[in-house]
């Protein structure tokens, strides 16, 4: 009969400790972050370039600085878009814990050579130096257009006049020519 010793117990306690421990998800504050943009929505066209402008909002308990923030962007086109944060990278200031920022201009998209008429949604998130995540939102670059325009009557009848003319002219012109 095997004897097991308190202390393998207690080493495969701990051993199930920690990888339950590593288990868990780490605690992340609700709300200790946000940002709000002026509009989720703007076009350009193809080959254009956006700015999304907004403001942060810190609620994380400790005065951050603009350069302690980065969007995280996903769920979009790489061929077509390419966004670029702005936020902490041209200018630097403070947001004190509980405040929100002045209206800044917090990241630009890129469009690449696409079709008229197409919409770019990205999914963009914030996060700061301490992990705190703020909720998804989804900006979107649309590039108008993506129709022929539908040409007005007056358009049509002037076209039809012009091509009647032409007509006439090289019909006079050819029975001018055969009765030399």
């Amino acid at each position: 009969m095997r004897v097991i010793t308190p202390l393998v117990v207690r080493l495969s306690e701990i051993t199930t400790l920690i990888v339950a421990l590593a288990c868990i998800p780490p605690v992340v504050r609700a709300d200790a972050i946000s940002f709000q943009l002026s509009s989720s929505s703007l076009t350009t066209t193809s080959g254009g370039t956006v700015t999304f402008t907004g403001m942060v909002t810190n609620n994380s308990g400790s005065a951050l600085n603009a350069t302690d923030f980065f969007f995280n962007f996903n769920g979009f086109d790489p061929v077509s878009v390419t966004p670029i944060q702005d936020l902490g990278v041209a200018t630097n200031f403070l947001i004190p814990t509980g405040t929100t920022s002045a209206e800044v201009a917090l990241f630009d998209v890129v469009l690449g050579s696409v079709v008229a008429g197409s919409s770019f949604p990205i999914q963009v998130q914030l996060e700061d130096v301490n992990f705190d995540l703020s909720a998804m939102q989804t900006a979107t670059v649309s590039v108008p257009g993506g129709g022929m325009p539908t040409p007005e009557p007056a358009t049509l009848i002037l076209l039809g006049v012009g091509l009647c003319g032409l007509f006439v002219a090289r019909r006079t012109r050819l029975k001018f020519e055969s009765s030399r």
